[in-house]
């Protein structure tokens, strides 16, 4: 059995690198304009930058699956699932991981390692990072104890608080240019 301390991040392998390339590419994109045109102009163009990096953020970083001996949580984009491992019937991988609820209905994790259905059936449960992730979390789910619990949802305060942010800053960027000014 999985130590109370053991806990499993399931994430895609190249989110960071998404991030990192989308923040240096915006990066440079503002400094260039502070450079060549002034640093005014690079502040008011700086949110439409930070929204793009935001989205990367929030579709390749934020989706993972955190595991542990007492439940899985599941990053969806702008929704938290706690899920107690009691409140859980299984766990398969179907494309992404799949948690059947005893209550009913079906919690699709968008985070963690998809199948790689370009790969033969054959090779398919020995080079399938999923496969591995998927059995860990099954593990887990084997190992649970406790009286039934009911799986519950949030909403992804840092992400939405990041959101609101950069949009009011893109509505005082609008607003300083007089709206969006397209050439012609």
């Amino acid at each position: 059995m999985p130590r109370a301390t053991d806990q499993i991040v399931l994430r895609s392998p190249l989110a960071w690198v998404w991030l990192a390339l989308a923040g240096l590419i915006s990066a440079y994109l503002v400094i260039d304009m502070a450079v060549r045109s002034s640093p005014w102009n690079a502040f008011l163009v700086a949110p439409w930058l930070l929204l793009v990096c935001w989205g990367v953020w929030l579709f390749q970083v934020v989706p993972r699956i955190e595991a542990d001996e007492r439940e899985a949580r599941v990053y969806n984009l702008l929704r938290i699932i706690e899920l107690p491992w009691t409140a859980v019937a299984g766990v398969r991988l179907r494309y992404n991981i799949e948690f059947s609820l005893r209550a009913g209905g079906v919690v699709t994790a968008w985070g963690g390692s998809s199948r790689r259905l370009h790969l033969s059936i054959k090779r398919r449960s020995a080079d399938d990072p999923a496969e591995d992730e998927a059995q860990a979390l099954q593990r887990l789910h084997a190992y649970a104890e406790g009286d039934p619990a009911v799986a519950a949802r949030r909403w992804n305060i840092p992400a939405l608080a990041a959101l609101a942010v950069i949009a009011a800053w893109i509505a005082f960027s609008l607003m300083q240019t007089g709206g969006i000014v397209l050439p012609g």
